[in-house]
């Protein structure tokens, strides 16, 4: 399985300032993988981690539960796809994602070496 590049995206459905939205393995801007085989969403390994305060703060929905509910979507649609190429664990994808956010809060792309670049 080999992707051309990664696409943070970002929005602001509940915030004025944007939040990520999701980390995605893309072939084409309009071609991507989704679902690919990995382990389940794990909330209480996300948990664990030392950056889920922060991820909360910058990767969120409306509501707690609504937050939850997009993490676990974006692992199981997205991030089980980055992991089967790049070998990172739920947590890694998560905080991969944050941290290419604060780097650069407009998003965008990504070459597979998670380098800024054109689309």
């Amino acid at each position: 399985m080999s992707y051309n590049y990664y696409f943070l995206a970002v929005q602001n459905w509940c915030s004025i300032e944007n939040q990520i939205h999701g980390l995605w393995a893309d072939y084409t801007p309009t071609t991507y993988p989704s679902f690919c085989q990995g382990k389940a969403f794990d909330l209480d390994e996300l948990k664990r981690s030392t950056q889920y305060n922060k991820l909360l703060e910058v990767w969120s929905d409306c509501t707690y539960n609504d937050t939850i509910a997009l993490y676990e979507h974006e692992w199981d649609k997205h991030g089980t796809c980055i992991s089967a190429q790049t070998g990172f664990t739920q947590n890694e994808y998560f905080e991969k994602a944050l941290y290419l956010f604060e780097e650069n809060t407009e998003g965008g792309c990504y070459d597979l070496q998670f380098i800024k670049s054109d689309c």
